[in-house]
């Protein structure tokens, strides 16, 4: 576990050491305008993805889940939100409820960002395997379709990791969402 999150650390720590290299850097522009720091948003997501580990076991094989994150622009670069959502998977369902943290730049005309997610899987069926945990980073595209709304691709990591006796399950993850800018005041 210690090795993911310091492999998750490096690989932020790269991507936003690219984004301060650049010769010509946008970082005034938004999420989905390209414009300023972005206010209040919200993004929705479906992500779907395919158990890398123990698949013998349920909750690891595979997962699909919908989630809906309330953000805000924390820098002009940075946002930040709390997301639920709702995570099918092969042996059941689990509600995520996560914090949710995008760092965008630009590489010519496109918008990236990397992704950090972190949260409680909370189980209604209290199965045997208790709470669950898990974060996610990842990579992502966001293009612009309006003012105020911009369509996302990502890709990502997904653990999920519990009691001592219960280890942990990864997933190749990708996501597909949209990124809605609520009108500043």
């Amino acid at each position: 576990m210690k090795k993911l999150i310091t492999i998750s650390l490096m690989f932020f720590v790269v991507a936003s050491s690219l984004s301060y290299s650049q010769a010509k850097n946008n970082s005034t522009r938004s999420v989905a305008s390209g414009n300023s720091k972005p206010g209040l948003m919200n993004i929705t997501e479906f992500n779907a993805g395919i158990g890398l580990y123990a698949l013998n076991r349920d909750y690891a094989k595979r997962i699909a889940n919908l989630t809906s994150i309330l953000g805000i622009g924390l820098t002009r670069n940075l946002t930040g939100g709390v997301g639920v959502g709702v995570s099918l998977y092969n042996g059941g369902t689990l509600i995520p409820l996560f914090a949710d943290f995008r760092y965008f730049f630009n590489i010519g005309k496109a918008r990236f960002f990397v992704f950090g997610d972190g949260g409680i899987l909370l189980n209604s069926a209290k199965t045997e395997g208790g709470t669950r945990y898990m974060v996610s980073p990842g990579v992502g595209l966001a293009l612009p379709v309006s003012k105020r709304l911009s369509v996302n691709l990502g890709a990502g990591l997904l653990t999920q990791f519990g009691q001592k006796d219960y280890g942990h399950d990864s997933f190749a993850n990708i996501k597909l969402g949209m990124t809605y800018l609520f009108k500043k005041n």
